[in-house]
């Protein structure tokens, strides 16, 4: 195994930070740019394609938070064995993480050829709509055996600070998916389908490109049959951070998902709207997601080598930038609503509809940064009920039954308003809890003052490993 690179525990939080970033931002960029092409070539096929894209995705989000759940795992145990010094230890995190993603490709795939119409029916989504779903829905589910192992290779990369080799393998399936998309849905004539043909292709790629470099051993995260031996404790230490990471990811994906159905009644002008509106969506949270990505895994570095201070210090400067970013992004938002609508359906009622949607959203934009950063904390820190806790409070408890009743009353501008107040509560909740277990001289601090880190083997570490006051911290 080689030595490794420069330590991310040491020096300025805010150089760490944006070095593993900005690599992370590059590769989101070109997955973004995958789904607006997506929507630019289904948008050409019609209205009702559009629509059946948005539906689809979000059933996909279902697929997407135990994907999520099972990657924070991953990166949490080779995070923080990457921070004690423990290259081995960290492989074997890979290795068992690999091994749950592939099981769970291969249930998806069985699960691919009953779900789609069923889940499609009880979403009252149908017609012109609701068939072209399906055949989307079914074929990425396919898929998954690509990209579940993808996703989770992505994450321990990312973990073990290898932000060079994450953007080579982001980069690869993006890329291959744009040159695909035109090629399956227009040149072999098969429609919205044939997005998803594209994407399973990519995926398939993208995991490829990531198990030679891995391979190849240059990496600080290497790979061997001892990886993939024995492994039982590990296995229950990802699952025990990845469920209420999964939970946690569930229920704002349950939220959206309960939203399409309290406005699928209102038709499909109101669906193509919100489908447009999650890719702008989507536009913003890539640099939270890389932000936090690199917070995620600098928080468990630090962790692991025992410095909870500058842990602290780096998940809020993280939160502060994406912050920034996010109300800068919130007043051009509102600005060119309409045009930024168009771009993707230029129907006039859609303009209209999509555009009182984003100004509605805008104003949750500041609370979507803290609680994406802080999730991403806690996740990177190993500690996942807290993150889980707060989001069932924000979009369980408040955004499903204020959207249904507002929407009774106002229409779906009723329930557009009851999701930006949920991630208002979601981000309050959040911040809370993590004040009260990070914050200097809580629990977290105690614990390392007393050289006994949760699920940390302080004793392997190095004894300066402890949170002495430096100047960076």
């Amino acid at each position: 195994m080689p030595p490794p690179s420069e330590s991310l525990t040491e020096g300025s939080p805010v150089r760490a930070l944006l070095r593993l970033a900005l690599p992370f931002m590059v590769g989101n960029v070109l997955n973004l740019v995958v789904l607006l092409a997506d929507r630019l070539w289904v948008g050409e096929v019609g209205t009702a394609a559009l629509a059946a894209l948005g539906v689809a995705h979000v059933s996909l989000m279902i697929i997407g938070t135990v994907m999520m759940g099972m990657g924070v795992g991953t990166l949490a145990g080779v995070a923080r064995n990457i921070g004690i010094g423990d290259t081995t230890e960290a492989s074997r995190y890979y290795g068992r993480g690999l091994l749950l993603a592939v099981g769970l490709g291969v249930a998806l795939i069985g699960l691919a050829f009953v779900v789609p119409e069923p889940l499609l029916e009880f979403m009252e989504v149908g017609g012109e709509v609701g068939a072209p779903a399906a055949a989307y829905l079914r074929i990425s589910m396919w898929g998954a055996i690509f990209q579940v192992p993808m996703f989770v290779q992505n994450f321990a990369l990312q973990g073990a600070g290898e932000a060079r080799a994450a953007l080579v393998v982001s980069t690869v399936s993006p890329l291959l998916n744009a040159a695909l998309d035109p090629l399956f849905i227009f040149g072999l004539d098969m429609g919205l389908p044939g997005a998803a043909w594209a994407s399973l292709a990519s995926y398939a790629a993208g995991f490829a490109t990531g198990a030679w470099l891995i391979g190849r051993g240059r990496l600080r995260l290497g790979v061997s049959r001892a990886s993939f031996a024995g492994g039982g404790g590990i296995t229950r230490r990802i699952v025990k951070v990845g469920v209420p990471g999964t939970l946690e990811h569930l229920v704002r994906t349950l939220a959206s998902f309960s939203l399409v159905t309290i406005i699928a009644p209102f038709g499909k002008t109101v669906l193509s709207a919100y489908s447009t509106t999650l890719v702008l969506a989507m536009a913003l949270v890539i640099p939270g997601l890389a932000i936090g990505q690199a917070a995620a895994a600098l928080m468990g570095q630090n962790l692991g080598a025992g410095r909870p201070r500058r842990a602290w210090h780096t998940a809020w400067i993280a939160v502060g930038l994406y912050a920034g970013m996010m109300c800068v992004a919130g007043v051009l938002v509102h600005t060119f609503a309409e045009p930024l609508i168009a771009a993707f359906d230029d129907n006039p009622a859609v303009v209209r509809e999509g555009a009182l949607l984003l100004r509605i959203q805008v104003f949750a934009y500041p609370a979507i940064a803290v609680a994406l950063g802080l999730s991403k904390a806690f996740g990177g820190a190993g500690t996942t009920l807290p993150a889980m806790l707060s989001a069932a409070v924000g979009h369980l408890f408040v955004q499903i039954p204020a959207a249904w009743y507002f929407s009774q009353i106002h229409g779906p501008v009723g329930a557009y308003w009851a999701m930006a107040s949920a991630f208002i509560v979601h981000a309050v909740v959040q911040a809370a809890l993590f004040i009260h277990r990070f914050r200097p001289g809580g629990p977290v601090a105690r614990a390392a003052a007393a050289g006994a880190l949760p699920d940390t083997p302080l004793a392997r570490a190095k004894p300066e490993a402890a949170d002495t006051p430096r100047s960076a911290d």
